[in-house]
């Protein structure tokens, strides 16, 4: 499953209107290790969750532009990701139960009766797991382009991509897998190998360029993708824990998104509360592509109490 590392999420700063908000450094423990996030502006608590897994959550600090006033923008450093990371780590012993307790160890050092939580890709199947487990504890979601209840979803991702690249794609795409096993760094060959494919990811060739080139190297953290993906491979089913939610869902996604429609909709049939809203000509990233249209569906969704 480690071919899953150019799948599920492929971050930077994205090209999001609106001026950042000032962001305070915080720390909590869980499991008896120090978990990082960056926190913006005042009100109730809306956690952030980056794809991937594996990416860094800097991408996602501009999607915060587009919640609403009255909220607080948690963005969240997941284990093994930036300043999560720590000097000696094992990917091999990652597994969803760990991350969804990592949640549940933010929730209480928050204070919160119930998270609302905004995950995009991985973040958005992270979100569904935390609401699985927890249903009790979960507030409201924001799924953005989420992959599945099940992995069923990766029997199409890669080939939906694949579809759509241009020869130069595929060909620096293979030019850095290649360079991996040749001794070049594994996380900057990693890196480079989604760079080069993102314009599978977009309705639009030119911005997926420009999204490209402003990805910050160290983006990417590879083991923690393989060793999460691995652990998933194993017992990653949502279905039966979703069937029993009783909260409002968001489900965002995108015509043009390569995890496809059927995802969505597979989500939405199993959440009775949820809403299930497209966005024509829009990939994976939707905020990038329909910025005031994605602005005015959550910003709808979040002003409901």
């Amino acid at each position: 499953m480690t071919r899953h590392v150019t799948l599920l999420l492929l971050a930077a700063l994205l090209l999001a209107p609106g001026v950042a908000l000032a962001q305070q450094d915080s720390t909590f423990v869980s499991d008896g290790v120090e978990l990082h996030y960056r926190s913006a502006g005042t009100g109730t608590p809306a956690v952030l969750l980056s794809g991937g897994p594996g990416f860094r959550v800097d991408y996602m600090i501009p999607v915060g532009d587009f919640l609403p006033a009255g909220y607080r923008r948690i963005f969240l450093e997941q284990r093994g990701t930036g300043k999560s990371r720590p000097a000696v780590f094992d990917p091999a012993g990652l597994t969803l139960q760990m991350v969804v307790e990592d949640l549940e160890a933010l929730r209480l050092h928050l204070k919160q009766d119930r998270l609302l939580l905004v995950g995009h890709s991985w973040g958005g199947m992270l979100a569904m797991a935390y609401a699985a487990t927890h249903p009790d504890r979960v507030d409201r979601l924001v799924l953005i382009g989420s992959g599945g209840p099940t992995l069923e979803f990766t029997q199409w991702f890669n080939d939906n991509i694949e579809m759509r690249l241009r020869p130069e794609d595929s060909e620096a795409r293979n030019y850095w897998q290649a360079a991996a096993k040749k001794g070049v760094d594994g996380d900057k060959a990693a890196m480079e190998a989604v760079r080069a494919i993102l314009p599978g990811y977009f309705f639009d060739r030119k911005q997926s360029l420009a999204f490209a080139a402003a990805i910050q190297d160290g983006a990417l953290h590879p083991d923690v993708n393989a060793g999460l993906f691995g652990d998933l491979a194993k017992q990653y089913d949502l279905r039966d824990g979703l069937r029993k939610l009783n909260r409002q869902v968001l489900i965002v996604q995108g015509h043009q998104d390569p995890i496809g429609d059927k995802t969505a909709e597979d989500i939405h049939a199993l959440i009775a509360g949820s809403t299930l809203t497209y966005f024509n000509k829009a990939g994976h990233f939707p905020w990038i592509e329909q910025p005031e249209e994605f602005r005015r569906v959550v910003g709808a969704f979040l002003g409901r109490q």
